[in-house]
Formats: C-alpha cells, sequence, structure tokens
C-alpha cells in the first residue's frame, strides 16, 4: 500500500519565523513555537495520498523527498502584514493566542495551493482575505508555499530542481491576480492553473481533502455533527465523492460516446450511399476515358480520309487547270488570227468617233431643252391651280351661307308664332295674378290668430334645448371618461398577462432547447402518444404568489439550476419517448433532462406544512398548480424545507433556537434557510451555524402568478363595457331630442 505524503506544518520545533511588521510585532509576539502541545487551540493539517493511486513507496525508514513544505510566506494576508515560516520535514506545531493568526498560516497554504477563498471559511472572496489595516495604498495580498521536490515522485526535476514555490497573487487593482510557479532558482517557469493541479497530483496534496486539511469547522462536523455529516466527511476523505463525481462524468461521456457513435454510423450509412455513387460514377468515367481513346482513334481517321479527298479533289483541279490553259493557248491565238484579218484605216476610225461625239452633243441639247419645257409648264400650271383652291373655298362659304339662312328663318318663324301667342293670352294671365292675390291675402287674414300661439310654442321649444344641452355635454363627457378608463383597463390586463409569462418566446429563458422540445412533447400529447401524464419544462408551471413577488430571485435560487427545463414522466415508454425527442430536438447533455416520478405523484400534490412564522418557504412563495412539477420539486429540491428571508438577522430571529448546551437547531422542518439580498443562505447542521455565501448574481424566469388581478381586471372591464354602452344610448337619446327641437324650431 503507498505511503501517505503529509503536508507538514509543524515538527517538535519552528525554526526561523521571520515577522517583519512592527505594526503586528504585539501579535506576533504572541504566536509561541514549542517542542510540546500547547493548552491553547492547535490546528494540523496533513495532504493525505489516496489508497487508490498507484505511487512509488519509500523505502523503510527513510522520509518522503517530495511534497512537503519547508516554508510559508504571506503578505498583506489576513492580520499578517510580512510573516515566513520555515517548517521542518516532521511534525511541526503551532501555538498562540486567539488572534494571533494561527488559521491564517492555513488559510494561507490552502489558498495558495489552489483552494477558494469558501473552503477557508474565513472569507466569501479572495478580495476580503487581504488584510484591512493596510489602507488604500495596498495593491493586493501575495502568498508563497515552498515544497520540497526530490525524490523519483517529484515533479519535473528537470524543470523545477529540488524545490518547487507556489506564488498566488490577489490584487485588488489592475495588477496580475493568479498563480506562478517558481523553480529552486525563483525563476518563473508557469502561470497556468492546469500545470498547478497536475504538480498538486503528481505530489498527491489534496487541500479539499478534511483529512488534509482540518480546519475548524470540518473538525466540528467530524465531532459533533450528525451522521451524514460524519458520512459527507468519510467521502471526501476516502475520495469517494470525487470517485462518485468521476464516475458520473463518465457515465455522461459513455451517453456522449453513444450519442455521437449513433449519429457517426448514421452519417457512415450516408458515406456508404455516397461511396457507392461515386464508384459508380468513376466506373462510368472509365468508360468515357475508353471512349474518348477511339474518338481520338476515329477523329484521326476522319483527317486521313478529308486529306485523301481534297488530295482527289486537287488532283482534278490541275487537270482541268491543263485542260483550261492549252484552250487558252489555242484562243490567243485565233485572236491574234483575227486582228490580223481587221483591215480599217485611221481616217475610218476618226470619222467614227467624231460623228459619235456630235451626236452626244445633240443629246445632252435636247436633254436641257426637256428639262427647260418642263419647268415652264409647272409655272403654268400654279395660277390654275390657285384659282380650283378658291373656287373650293368659295363652294364651302356658299353651303355655310345657305344653312344660316334657313337657320334664321327658323328663329324669325318661331318668334313670330310666340309674339301671336303672348298677345292672345296676356288677359288671361292678368286675370290669373289678380285671383292668386286675393287667394293670399284671404290666407294671410285667417293665419293671424295662429301666429300668437305658435310664438309661444317655439319659445317652450327654446327652453326646453336650452335645458337639454347641458345635459347633452354631460353625457358627451360621461360616455369619453368611460372610453378613457375602458382603455386604461385594457392596457392593465396587457401588463399583467405580459408580467405573468406564458407563450413560446418564455420557454426559451428556461433552456435554449425547451422550445423545441414542448412543441414535440405537444404534438405527442394530441396524438396520444404517451402512454401517462407528462409535464414540462418544469418553470412554466411556476407562478410568484401575488405581494411576494420580492422572493422571486430566491426562491428560483434555492431550487438551484438545472430544474426550470427538467421534462417529467411516471411511464417507462414514455421515458424512451422523450430520450428520442431530445436526440430529435438537438439536445446536450445538459439541456431539457428527464426524471421518472412515481404514477400516484400525477394524481395529487403532496401535502407539505405551512411556512414558519415571520418567514416564508418556497411552497408558500410559489404557485405551482401542476401535481407533476410541484411533487418533482418536493422530491428532488427539498422545497418544503427551504425557507426564505428578507435578512439573516430577522431569519435567525424567527427560526434559530439555541439549547442550554449551546446547540444550535432551526425549528420546524427547516433545513436550510435563503436571505436577501445576495441569496447566502445558512444551517444548523451539527449543532453550530453554518454562513454559506453566494458569489453568483441571481436571476429570475419565474412569472408572477396575475390570475387573479387578471379576472379581476377582466370582470371590470366587462362592466366599463357596459356601463360605455349605457353612456352611449343615453348620449344618443338626448342628441335626437336636440335634433327634434331644433327641427321644430326651424
Amino acid at each position: 500500500m503507498p505511503t501517505s505524503k503529509r503536508v507538514k506544518r509543524s515538527k517538535e520545533n519552528i525554526n526561523n519565523v521571520k515577522e517583519e511588521d512592527d505594526d503586528d510585532h504585539d501579535n506576533n509576539d504572541d504566536t509561541k513555537r514549542s517542542r510540546t502541545s500547547s493548552p491553547s487551540r492547535t490546528i494540523t493539517a496533513t495532504a493525505v495520498r489516496s489508497p487508490i493511486t498507484d505511487r512509488h513507496t519509500n523505502p523503510p525508514n527513510k522520509p518522503a523527498e517530495a511534497g512537503i513544505i519547508t516554508e510559508v510566506s504571506v503578505e498583506n494576508f489576513m492580520c499578517h502584514r510580512k510573516l515566513t515560516v520555515k517548517l521542518c520535514r516532521n511534525v511541526n506545531f503551532i501555538h498562540g493566542q486567539n488572534g494571533s493568526g494561527k488559521s491564517a498560516i492555513l488559510a494561507a497554504i490552502q489558498v495558495c495551493l489552489g483552494a477558494n477563498a469558501k473552503r477557508t471559511h474565513r472569507a466569501r472572496n479572495l478580495k476580503d482575505l487581504v488584510r484591512k489595516e493596510s489602507g488604500t495604498q495596498c495593491s493586493g495580498a501575495k502568498l508563497r508555499v515552498t515544497l520540497l521536490n526530490r525524490g523519483s515522485d517529484g515533479y519535473q526535476p528537470e524543470v523545477y530542481g529540488d524545490y518547487i514555490t507556489v506564488e498566488r497573487c490577489i490584487s485588488l487593482g489592475g495588477g496580475y491576480n493568479g498563480f506562478k510557479l517558481l523553480d529552486a532558482s525563483g525563476k518563473e517557469r508557469s502561470r497556468n492553473k492546469k500545470d498547478l493541479f497536475a504538480m498538486l497530483d503528481q505530489l498527491n496534496i489534496q487541500v479539499d481533502n478534511p483529512v488534509a486539511v482540518l480546519d475548524q469547522e470540518e473538525a466540528k462536523k467530524f465531532l459533533t455533527g450528525k451522521e451524514e455529516d460524519k458520512y459527507a466527511f468519510f467521502t471526501k476523505a476516502t475520495e469517494l465523492e470525487r470517485l462518485d463525481s468521476t464516475y458520473a462524468s463518465i457515465a455522461d461521456n459513455i451517453e456522449e460516446q453513444k450519442e455521437a457513435r449513433q449519429r457517426a454510423s448514421d452519417a457512415l450509412e450516408s458515406t456508404k450511399e455516397n461511396t457507392k455513387r461515386l464508384k459508380k460514377e468513376w466506373e462510368q468515367f472509365q468508360e468515357l476515358d475508353k471512349l474518348e481513346v477511339e474518338v481520338q482513334q476515329a477523329r484521326a481517321m476522319v483527317g486521313w480520309a478529308t486529306y485523301r479527298e481534297f488530295n482527289e479533289e486537287l488532283e482534278n483541279e490541275m487537270k482541268n487547270r491543263s485542260k483550261l490553259q492549252k484552250n487558252l493557248d489555242k484562243y490567243k491565238g485565233a485572236l491574234e488570227e483575227a486582228e490580223k484579218s481587221v483591215n480599217v484605216t485611221d481616217d475610218e476610225e476618226a470619222a467614227a468617233t467624231e460623228r459619235l461625239e456630235e451626236l452626244a452633243r445633240e443629246s445632252e441639247e435636247a436633254a436641257n431643252v426637256k428639262i427647260q419645257m418642263e419647268k415652264e409648264l409647272k409655272l403654268a400650271e400654279m395660277p390654275l391651280k390657285e384659282k380650283e383652291r378658291d373656287m373650293k373655298i368659295v363652294i364651302k362659304e356658299i353651303g355655310s351661307a345657305k344653312k344660316k339662312l334657313q337657320s334664321a328663318r327658323n328663329r324669325l318663324d318661331r318668334a313670330r308664332k310666340e309674339i301671336l301667342d303672348s298677345a292672345g293670352n296676356a288677359a288671361e294671365e292678368e286675370r290669373q295674378r289678380t285671383r292668386k292675390i286675393a287667394q293670399l291675402e284671404s290666407d294671410i287674414a285667417d293665419g293671424r290668430p295662429r301666429v300668437e300661439p305658435l310664438k309661444e310654442k317655439i319659445g317652450e321649444e327654446l327652453a326646453a334645448f336650452q335645458a337639454i344641452e347641458p345635459e347633452k355635454e354631460q353625457k358627451k363627457q360621461l360616455t369619453n371618461q368611460t372610453e378613457k378608463a375602458v382603455s386604461a383597463i385594457q392596457y392593465r390586463i396587457r401588463d399583467l398577462q405580459a408580467e405573468a409569462g406564458g407563450g413560446e418566446k418564455s420557454l426559451t429563458m428556461y433552456g435554449p432547447k425547451c422550445t423545441a422540445m414542448n412543441k414535440l412533447v405537444q404534438n405527442a400529447i394530441k396524438n396520444n402518444k404517451f402512454k401517462g401524464p407528462v409535464a414540462g419544462p418544469v418553470g412554466m408551471y411556476l407562478k410568484i404568489q401575488p405581494g411576494k413577488e420580492q422572493y422571486a430571485k430566491l426562491a428560483e435560487h434555492a431550487i438551484g439550476p438545472g430544474n426550470m427545463d427538467k421534462f417529467i414522466v411516471t411511464h417507462a415508454a414514455d421515458l424512451e419517448l422523450m430520450k428520442r425527442f431530445r436526440r430529435d430536438a438537438g439536445c446536450g447533455i445538459r439541456d431539457c433532462g428527464i426524471y421518472k416520478i412515481s404514477p400516484k405523484a400525477a394524481k395529487e400534490k403532496y401535502r407539505t406544512p405551512a411556512a414558519p412564522e415571520g418567514v416564508e418557504t418556497v411552497t408558500s412563495v410559489l404557485n405551482i398548480e401542476n401535481a407533476l412539477a410541484f411533487n418533482y420539486l418536493v422530491d428532488n429540491c427539498k422545497i418544503d424545507e427551504s425557507a426564505l428571508s428578507d435578512s439573516k438577522e430577522n431569519s435567525e430571529r424567527a427560526l434559530l433556537v439555541t439549547d442550554s448546551n449551546g446547540r444550535q437547531s432551526i425549528r420546524g422542518k427547516v433545513k436550510k434557510v435563503f436571505f436577501l439580498p445576495n441569496g447566502d443562505q445558512w444551517d444548523a447542521k451539527g449543532g453550530f451555524l453554518t454562513v454559506i455565501s453566494n458569489d453568483r448574481p441571481m436571476k429570475q424566469t419565474i412569472g408572477v402568478d396575475r390570475t387573479r388581478a387578471i379576472d379581476s381586471a377582466k370582470h371590470e372591464l366587462k362592466g366599463l363595457t357596459e356601463e360605455l354602452k349605457r353612456n352611449k344610448a343615453e348620449e344618443e337619446a338626448v342628441n335626437n331630442a336636440c335634433l327634434d327641437v331644433s327641427f321644430y324650431v326651424s
């Protein structure tokens, strides 16, 4: 079995403790070193080597040569301004009064060797560990831990030598913030955190193992904690917790590899088909190459055939040329003989030429005379054409004059007839006018007695109109006010619905694949493909109770990550169908997880206790109507055991109980308490109050339950709508009355 290498923190003697801070001189005088254990608090830390790791075994009676801490140095860290502690190879003891800085040395070793601030149980983040008394000029803290690096178990001794120094810088400003690995000469060799973890793994140093580094909080859990605390201590000490995490990671990787293999297999099938197609095309190309060779041979044969054809044509042309040349020579001889046989003298030729020229001149003169005569003819015809145009105009004017004359005659006849008619009817018209005047005078005399009553009636109608007009304006204003109230209620309903969440778009808040997954699930529900009830994603069923919106983020933080996009089934066949849906939606390992719950859990929600007085619980803050979602959160997230409070002080007053022995516990069935404003939590396991800080910002994806407010607003909208109808009807009646009055008056 491999030997244990210990992170040595003390021996019978601590040599050469250097204290270089005058301000902390009093505190460091209290930090004593002794060969025997002191009655004061003693802190011992050992780095346990895993029994499952195959390591080199040191020979008997030979001390370990790699992984021993030889020196710890801190600057501006916790209560120390500058401190250097040299440790021997065996057991070391550090003792001193409370507050003298013993735990600071242990915390420095933890932080310098890769632990986070929470692991030290001294601060929420590393910057809180910087010495507060250094003032605003302090740029940060610097920690150094020097380790022995000899023997066969040494980490890259050819690079680092016999000693490795780990330097941790904690910057408050813009300086370097991280790790450095220095060799034996102090030269920087690496800033990569992976190299630090590789070195710690090689030397088997485990600062997160409670057996290796046993601080006060871990010691309390080990000594006075519950069985589950001791079991957790055991799993950490024996690396079973790490093995379980590694096994889960391996299982996830196996699932990923199976999915990758399935995808590769699917892709391989298409690749095989593509290969067959390409092979077939390659064979076709081979045939085409053969055909190309045959085509080239055929082209060569065609070329030679064409050459032979043209060669034969050339020979025929040459033969024809020879025949034509012989005929040409023959005709040349005949031409020469004909020229010799012509007997014409020069005088006769000259006379013929003169006669020809004379005839040409006469022809030209005759042509000129013809042109001149044609011009004279055109000039002589021009006056005649003008007279013809004038005659046409005169004929048109005569026709127009005849039409006007006939029209004038017709008008004259009508005028004569009207004059005769009017002369005959003048007396009759005079008699009719006299009768009309007499009738009108009689009507006026008869109507005078009715004028006064009409005047009184008109006055009454005017008074009624003046009385109705204000009522009309009042009805109009009332109608406008009701319309505005209806519009305001409609806007309020839309705001409440938006605040309540819902719809496909909101599903993406719970996970990037929730929308696609939900579509597949809903289609399967419509087609009755599920054997039992299903639900999901869980987040879509969660609503915040009215008046408790301030606890929305805190409740979601208490539920924990990875639960809002869960889908829940009750049947094994539905589980397999959901897995297929995850593959179809392209979900990763952490997307849209599936949880199988008992079919009984689908019938009704679990009965959970009411929230203790003075605080809330997740179940009292959330309104979860779906039984599967509610029971899943109770089973897996313990929402009925998680209390919520607006502050740590209020939650402690309401829940924290201290017995006569000083042991602390939480009242009721509450196990954890989360409080605002940062989402920190505390519990009382093992009889001691433990506070766990939250560094991550809280987010809210849970919608607010506005069902009652929306229903109330809709009811109010319905009443206002009916009132608006009544107001419009009354306004219309008043308008009609006004119109009647105005019509009567007019």
